[in-house]
């Protein structure tokens, strides 16, 4: 996903987020783009509300760039390559606002790139997430003679339960008595599971997952 850097660009990261018929259908395509103006300017006052009580802007891109900055020193450490050797360069490509993942490949072939792995921050696969920013990244990457590949789903992976597992445990130490845990995931339009869309089995195998690691009652929410 992403967010907006500031609060005049709450309105463009809106209107492309509600442009994308893969998050959400508006009507007939040619009717995308007019019920996305007309919903953001409904809601655009109490969006900028939101957006100013937490500093004006979303947090998400200062931390995917301290995340991007992260991989990029592990991956050029001594563990993956030869002492001294930068062989990875981590960009950061976003879907709805800068910077846009057609500008990130830009920058990267810029720099000498001859591979590149499109990682998707989201561990659940869902065509309205995943999928979507995918779809951006292949239209892109087509125009270019450039290996590529795409992590798509990482729900499952043992560094990222036992990451989850780690927060939970420091959750629990607060309550003298074991508390019930609440998943809360983000919503998805019943059509898309219908449809074959796998956001729901992977979230529960997350859940699962963790739940193997640890002795809890757990429920699961929807935002």
């Amino acid at each position: 996903m992403c967010g907006p850097d500031s609060l005049k660009a709450v309105k463009p990261f809106l209107y492309n987020l509600f442009a994308d018929r893969d998050i959400i259908r508006l009507g007939p395509s040619f009717l995308q783009k007019p019920i996305a103006s007309f919903i953001i300017y409904k809601r655009l006052k109490n969006a900028m509300s939101a957006y100013s009580a937490i500093g004006g802007k979303s947090p998400l891109q200062d931390i995917t760039n301290a995340q991007a900055k992260a991989l990029e020193e592990l991956l050029n450490s001594p563990r993956f390559t030869a002492y001294g050797s930068r062989f990875f360069r981590v960009y950061v490509g976003m879907r709805y606002w800068h910077p846009f993942i057609e500008s990130a490949v830009d920058h990267a072939l810029k720099d000498g790139a001859e591979r590149i792995l499109g990682l998707s921050l989201y561990p659940h696969y869902s065509i309205a997430t995943t999928g979507s920013s995918i779809k951006k990244f292949e239209e892109i990457i087509k125009k270019y003679h450039v290996d590529h590949f795409c992590v798509t789903s990482w729900f499952n992976h043992p560094l990222y339960i036992n990451a989850l597992v780690e927060k939970i445990q420091q959750g629990l130490r607060v309550f003298d008595k074991k508390p019930v845990v609440l998943f809360s995931a983000h919503s998805l339009p019943k059509k898309f599971i219908d449809k074959g869309d796998p956001y729901v089995n992977e979230i529960n195998g997350t859940i699962q997952a963790v739940a193997k690691k640890l002795d809890i009652e757990w429920r699961l929410s929807y935002q």
